[in-house]
């Protein structure tokens, strides 16, 4: 294991793109985060009642940030290959590795001490997840196993760009050009090894077949995401602050005992005049920690505690991690909105509970299916997290209206039960659970979130990769959450709320209905029915609706701008029909 510093990320590449488990290229060499068991130096705490209660866990932990050596690391792939073209050995690093020279030049050839870098390929489990080396010695040698430990080489004529022009030999005289490499059909012959870079190059019993992968391939990588938006809970106001400062309150339990709960009510809590004394306190404080609430058992649960959060105040709420204010709905909106919020402040809790390779995993479950959970029985209390602050804005649709358009259009029904068969289907293929409805409402309000992140990424001075959305819908819910935030600052720019201001988003969204009508790639896109050859998707494409998958809850699925707005040969009538 590496004991000094050999790269960088920060903490929110860490929980979406970097975590234990993905290939992470530093400025020498590319390098697998190890897994949670080797963490030393992770010691803050985040609490979060209802989303540690979902996953079953007692709290989470940010990831370290003193600036040097937070966290372990080791070279992978191991194979290596040689700069020198003279040269061009392939070597395993793991072999006479020394630290020190690795620590000051980085991976260096064995034989001629030129500047070496990582293989470009590397295999996978097609069942498992598992991760290793490329088979660069069973490859050489004619795709079978071979007990040679001559050493290899590999080497390019130069005559084309392509695999083909590149082959791999050993000093024994074998020899098999790379055409083929990235073919699954071409490891047929081949078993997964087991192997999991993250834990040691631990391996396991595995029989599996293997896929080929490039080293930076996006699909060696997919990370298990679970978030929450940080928001107070119902309670009297006693029960309220005990919230808002549980972490400071649960980290002065732990340093001093009794004697920090007095230290933290003296410094923070008394001046509140909400408790009648320090017993008191004591003896709330004991009472909340033995508080459980209604058990959650569906990520819809959360979402409806954070959609109550948002609709049940008419003017203003300030509290330490959320802050916003209720905007008045134009005359001309109301038939679509009942309410839209400014969020000025608020906190999102987000979560990695571990990853799978070749395809993302299961969404909304509490126990997604075969990905790699992180840690093992030692730290199984805990998960790495992080804290995102920024700004958002909500927008509540009309109910009534939404079930009235239900009602009086066939077509717009017919449209909601092929939605809703096309997902269940889906889930089924993949082997999911249905964990809610994705019906043409769903559709309706997925569908209208992008097109308002498309059109506030134009004025906001945020990209629309960076503005996130939060769709809210069930049979008591109807809404969307666009937000953004830092997980590196206390919060973001402040130009996204700004937009919230009525005037601006007024013009906002019927700009971006307007867009909707017509798209560059008409009649092609507004003539798609949804199917699962179209992602799930109707009258959808990039040029109108889709966006970076970052910011969308189910990666560019789910979507049809004719039921937005009236698009070209389209017969069905649209929810804003009217307002444009």
């Amino acid at each position: 294991m590496m004991k000094n510093e050999v790269g960088e990320v920060r903490p929110g590449q860490l929980i979406t793109t970097y975590g234990p488990g993905a290939i992470m290229d530093s400025v020498n060499d590319s390098l697998v985060i190890l897994d949670l068991n080797y963490w030393d130096n992770a010691y803050e705490k985040i609490y979060d009642r209802r989303l540690a209660q979902f996953l079953g866990k007692d709290f989470f932990k940010k990831i370290p940030t003193r600036g040097k050596q937070d966290l372990p690391s080791i070279p992978f792939p191991n194979f290596h290959v040689c700069s020198n073209n003279k040269c061009r050995r392939l070597f395993d690093i793991r072999e006479n590795f020394l630290m020190g020279e690795y620590l000051k030049k980085g991976p260096v050839c064995p034989d001629c001490s030129w500047k070496a870098y990582p293989a470009r390929f590397v295999v996978s489990c097609a069942e498992r997840n598992h991760l290793d080396d490329f088979p660069w010695r069973w490859w050489s040698h004619g795709k079978e196993e071979t007990s040679c430990r001559g050493k290899l080489t590999l080497t390019s004529s130069g005559n084309t760009s392509s695999l083909a022009s590149l082959g791999v030999g050993c000093e024994c005289g074998a020899w098999e050009p790379m055409k083929g490499a990235t073919q699954e059909s071409s490891f047929s012959g081949l078993r997964c090894t087991g192997n999991h870079p993250h834990r040691l190059n631990k391996k396991s019993v595995c029989n599996s077949s293997v896929i080929p992968l490039q080293r930076g391939a996006s699909n060696v990588y997919f990370p298990a995401l679970r978030s929450a938006i940080s928001i107070p809970e119902k309670g009297d106001r006693g029960f309220q602050l005990i919230v808002e400062f549980e972490q400071e309150i649960r980290e002065y339990e732990e340093d001093f005992g009794e004697k920090g709960l007095e230290k933290i009510y003296e410094r923070k809590l008394m001046e509140q005049e909400i408790f009648n004394s320090l017993e008191d306190f004591l003896d709330r404080w004991e009472k909340y920690k033995k508080f459980n609430g209604d058990e959650l058992n569906k990520y819809e649960q959360i979402k409806q505690i954070e959609y109550e959060a948002l609709t049940n105040f008419n003017d203003k709420v300030d509290l330490k991690d959320f802050k916003a204010e209720v905007v008045p709905v134009p005359s001309d909106l109301n038939p679509f909105f009942n309410k839209i919020v400014k969020a000025h402040r608020l906190k999102e809790i987000l979560v990695l509970l571990g990853f799978m390779r070749n395809e993302s995993p299961e969404p909304d479950v509490k126990e997604p299916k075969s990905i790699v959970w992180l840690g093992s029985s030692s730290n199984s209390n805990w998960l790495p997290a992080v804290e995102v602050h920024g700004e958002g804005i909500f927008i509540e649709f009309n109910r009534e209206s939404i079930n009235k358009w239900l009602d009086e259009n066939k077509l717009v029904n017919k449209r909601s039960k092929k939605y809703s068969t096309l997902y269940e289907e889906w889930l089924e293929l993949k082997g999911w659970e249905n964990q809610t409805e994705k019906d043409a409402v769903y559709v309706l309000l997925h569908t209208f979130s992008h097109l308002l992140i498309k059109q506030l990424a134009y004025q906001s001075g945020y990209s629309s990769a960076s503005i996130k959305e939060r769709i809210y819908y069930s049979e008591k819910m109807a809404g969307i959450l666009l937000y953004t935030g830092s997980t590196d600052q206390e919060g973001s720019l402040g130009g996204l709320v700004e937009m919230g201001d009525i005037a601006k988003l007024r013009k906002l969204i019927l700009d971006s209905l307007e867009e909707a009508t017509f798209c560059a790639s008409d009649p092609d896109c507004s003539v798609q029915e949804p199917t699962e050859d179209n992602h799930l998707n109707g009258a959808s494409c990039f040029a109108c609706t889709m966006m970076a998958e970052t910011s969308c809850e189910t990666g560019n699925r789910l979507l049809d701008r004719s039921l937005i707005i009236e698009t070209m040969d389209s017969e069905i009538k649209p929810f804003f029909e009217g307002i444009i």
